[in-house]
């Protein structure tokens, strides 16, 4: 069994990495948290490798609870047989984050074999999102302050007529502000071992709930008394003291959330009241509408992983407006649209089964309650996103359910073979370089786009699909966006245009969908599609109302399709 000292430096290697994917700047186009996810992978492979590769016989656990990644690909591979996805590659990155997932439960599973480690495990994963929750407030106020730190921090123009909300370099706020609940929960975990000073929790805690603040992401409003609620019985002999201080900072946090327009004014920014958050358009609303429509229209096997977004442009138009998403920022309703409702059924009730004998039922270690505090934030935020889709959140979270679940059922675990371990490794790196490489590629493609659409014609060649790529959809697009309606479109090149304006259901691919209508006689179709547009892109509508109405005083057959369309203001 590995000793003490190596499961130490293999976590050490995963904490770093958990931290830099955080907290690197570097986001590209077309996936803009690819790097951050490259991260977090190298270092759940690199943190495995080092744990396992030794001389002396290594064990590892495969928990039952692999059943919940390995399902999900079976299942995919059942959609792929049945023709549900399209096109194949579409699948490789969801499998590819599935098994390491699988991996990283794992990992969990296999530190957690020896008790004395599972503590070492939870710090180094605590003091990983607490350095980098704390590097991103600073961040936050680098941005918020119009400073220009780049390329080490991602630069925000401020504009006082509409509301900022920094996000540090996680590029997006509600992602931030979970990380600041794992941050919070370490935090915790800190203060309960005696391993940091009351004050010093305290203050970061206060420091912390700002930075929540400064979100405006709502999960807060929910996770805050949560947590408290959750903590309040577990303080020990402290208790009367640790409530009142904890009662202090949760006051603390809504007295911030409902002055943050005050507050924003005087630091020279603009901020949402907590009103505008309450009673504004709500864009969830209508995604989880289409979901439920979707998964009811395909209850037993969905529309195929991934095929929110398309299934979303086929029948966004009979719902009120939202907004175009490729997820319907509810894990549950995601599932069971893209998976059919049995599967659906079948994961949340066997998660949720799972979390009650592992986190509820056991006495409460103090490296329990970290994990169940990382898990009730990870199961907020998955009702108002899609957190897991991102690897370094689930790679974390993987391995935190394989530390729980070693604890709740251990076992011993059996001996690995370090030559069939290094190969599987190496594979895995061969194929994330090739990833790499292929993903660079789509890089220079979006960047050769934007130079032909200014007439470089040399920048052409990189708009071609290579012989073989993980990403055909994007070659695709730059093909779909050099296609001109016209009139005598033949039938296949309509069809084209319709099954690729699907899966990107951008405001400027739907608008060119209905010109290729409208000039083929399809005056129906065409109006059908820019009541999509106004559905799914409201706040961009106008612009394309007043495109239609110009039209419509040259071309009689735009002003029949134009007299369809909702009015300019429509909501």
């Amino acid at each position: 069994m590995a000793s003490a000292k190596e499961g130490r430096l293999a976590l050490i290697i995963f904490a770093v990495a958990i931290f830099f994917s955080y907290a690197h700047a570097y986001h590209i186009h077309p996936y803009r948290t690819f790097y951050h996810d490259l991260i977090s992978c190298i270092g759940l492979l690199g943190a495995m490798a080092y744990f396992v590769i030794r001389p002396t016989p290594v064990y590892l656990r495969y928990p039952a609870l692999l059943a919940l990644p390995l399902g999900i690909v079976l299942l995919i591979g059942l959609q792929l047989m049945l023709g549900m996805i399209q096109p194949v590659a579409e699948i490789a990155f969801p499998v590819f984050y599935l098994l390491l997932f699988a991996l990283a439960i794992v990992f969990g599973s296999s530190i957690a074999l020896d008790a004395s480690r599972v503590d070492m495990a939870v710090a180094a994963i605590a003091l990983a999102h607490i350095v980098a929750a704390v590097v991103s407030l600073v961040f936050q106020h680098i941005q918020i302050l119009g400073l220009d730190a780049t390329p080490l921090v991602m630069y925000m123009a401020k504009d006082l007529r509409a509301s900022l909300r920094p996000f540090a370099n996680v590029a997006q706020p509600n992602q931030l502000a979970l990380l600041y609940f794992f941050a919070l929960a370490g935090l915790w975990y800190f203060y309960r071992t005696a391993k940091l000073p009351a004050y010093i929790a305290i203050v970061l805690a206060a420091l912390i709930l700002w930075g929540t603040v400064l979100t405006q992401s709502r999960i807060g409003w929910i996770l805050v008394p949560l947590f408290f609620a959750y903590t309040a019985g577990k303080l020990g002999a402290a208790r009367r003291t640790g409530i009142v201080v904890m009662a202090g900072l949760v006051l603390l946090y809504a007295l911030l959330v409902f002055c943050l327009p005050q507050i924003s004014q005087a630091i020279g920014f603009s901020a949402s009241s907590v009103a505008e958050h309450v009673g504004g358009r709500s864009e969830r609303t209508g995604l989880w509408q289409v979901a439920w429509q979707l998964a009811a229209d395909h209850p037993w096997l969905g529309v195929g992983w991934f095929g929110y977004g398309a299934g979303q442009v086929s029948i966004g138009a009979n719902f009120t407006s939202s907004t175009y998403a490729e997820h319907a920022h509810n894990l549950p309703l995601n599932l069971a649209a893209e998976l059919g409702w049995p599967a659906c059924l079948l994961i949340m009730g066997g998660l949720c089964w799972w979390f009650y004998q592992t986190c509820i039922k056991p006495a409460k270690s103090m490296a329990l309650q970290f994990c169940s505090l990382c898990f009730f934030a990870v199961g907020v935020h998955s009702m108002v996103e899609f957190p897991l889709w991102y690897a370094f959140v689930l790679l974390p979270v993987g391995v935190l359910m394989g530390l729980v679940h070693q604890m709740r059922w251990p076992a011993q675990g059996s001996v690995a073979r370090p030559g069939m371990v290094l190969a599987s490794l190496a594979l895995a790196s061969a194929v994330i370089a090739g990833v790499i490489l292929d993903y660079q590629r789509v890089v220079g493609g979006f960047k050769a786009l934007r130079y032909v659409t200014q007439g470089f014609k040399s920048q052409e060649q990189f708009l071609r699909k290579p012989a073989f790529t993980l990403f055909p959809q994007f070659f695709d697009y730059f093909k779909l966006t050099h296609i001109e309606p016209h009139e005598g479109m033949s039938a296949e090149e309509i069809a084209y245009m319709e099954t690729w304006s699907k899966r990107f259901g951008f405001v400027h691919i739907l608008n060119r969908l209905a010109e290729v209508y409208v000039l083929n006689g399809q005056p129906k179709k065409a109006a059908y599609t820019l009541l999509t547009l106004q559905r799914l892109h409201p706040i961009s509508y106008p612009e394309y109302y007043d495109y239609w109405q110009a039209k419509g005083k040259q071309d009689p057959r735009y002003q029949t399709v134009f007299e369809t369309m909702p009015p300019r203001d429509a909501p």
